[in-house]
This record gives structure tokens, C-alpha cells and sequence, in this order.
């Protein structure tokens, strides 16, 4: 015969669960958080966590080591004014290209 735990035992022991799985969530969340960082691909928080390079640097990047330009600005705009050597993929449109992007490469975005 099957031991059964009575009900009023079973409600004691929910607090423990609830708390058990927030910590299990908090911690996973923090490797999560860690494993992103140490991958170079860190979670983007707000707009002073994106990473931000000078003019002169990008201009180095492009001709020194391969990096690719991107107008994020609307088609429009792109045509009226472009940095030489930029490629347009304007951020509107996001969806319809952001899977077309090498994962190896480096992209430098600028949207001014």
C-alpha cells in the first residue's frame, strides 16, 4: 500500500518549493548573464551598455581588419548622405535582414 503525505503537510512544504525555484531561477539566471559576458555577446541593458568606438577607430576597422559598415538610418537618408563604403540596413526593417548577418563578422553600426 502506497504511503500518501496528508494534505496538511503537503501546504507546509509550498513555501520551500516556491522558494527553492526563485533561487534556482536567480542563480540560473546569473550563469546565463556570465556565459553571455565570457561569449563576448553580453546582454544589452540599456543604450550606456552598448559598446562605442570613436570615428578614427571605425575608419581602422573597415580598412585594417574587415569590418563592415552598416547605415542603420532609413533608405531615404542613406541615399541622401552615407558614409564611403557603408551598406544600408536600415533598423525598421530589422526582421527582414538581421538573419542574413555573418556571425563571425564585425559589424559597425552607426545611425547619425
Amino acid at each position: 500500500m502506497k504511503r500518501r503525505i496528508p494534505q496538511q503537510n503537503r501546504n507546509k512544504l509550498l513555501p520551500i518549493y516556491l522558494v527553492v525555484a526563485v533561487v534556482v531561477l536567480v542563480v540560473g539566471f546569473m550563469i546565463y548573464r556570465g556565459a553571455r559576458k565570457e561569449a563576448g555577446n553580453p546582454i544589452i541593458l540599456s543604450a550606456s551598455d552598448v559598446p562605442r568606438i570613436s570615428a578614427a577607430d571605425a575608419i581602422a576597422a573597415v580598412r585594417d581588419q574587415g569590418a563592415i559598415l552598416v547605415d542603420t538610418r532609413t533608405s531615404s537618408q542613406y541615399q541622401a548622405s552615407h558614409a564611403v563604403g557603408s551598406i544600408s540596413m536600415p533598423f525598421v526593417e530589422i526582421e527582414s535582414w538581421v538573419d542574413t548577418l555573418d556571425k563571425d563578422a564585425w559589424y559597425i553600426n552607426y545611425c547619425t
